[in-house]
């Protein structure tokens, strides 16, 4: 939750889990049973790309310039 008040989020998609009622402020919570695949697609995307740190996966980067490409995408270097 530090996370997420730190980054100032503006709305909190979650799922119809009875838990989230009691973590995240009613103002920020928005449930929704069908709205979370989009940010698990997001997801899926940043656990993909950054799989190319690691050396013995499908998605390594020979070139340092495509690598430092795909880090930037996400964090801004």
């Amino acid at each position: 939750m530090d996370t997420l008040k730190l980054c100032e989020a503006k709305k909190i998609f979650t799922d119809r889990l009875k838990y989230y009622r009691y973590l995240i402020d009613d103002k920020l919570h928005c449930v929704k049973r069908f709205g979370t695949n989009h940010i698990e697609s997001k997801n899926l995307s940043l656990r993909t790309h950054i799989k190319r740190l690691n050396r013995r996966t499908i998605c390594f980067s020979r070139s340092l310039i495509i690598l430092i490409s795909v880090l930037k995408i996400y964090f801004w270097l």
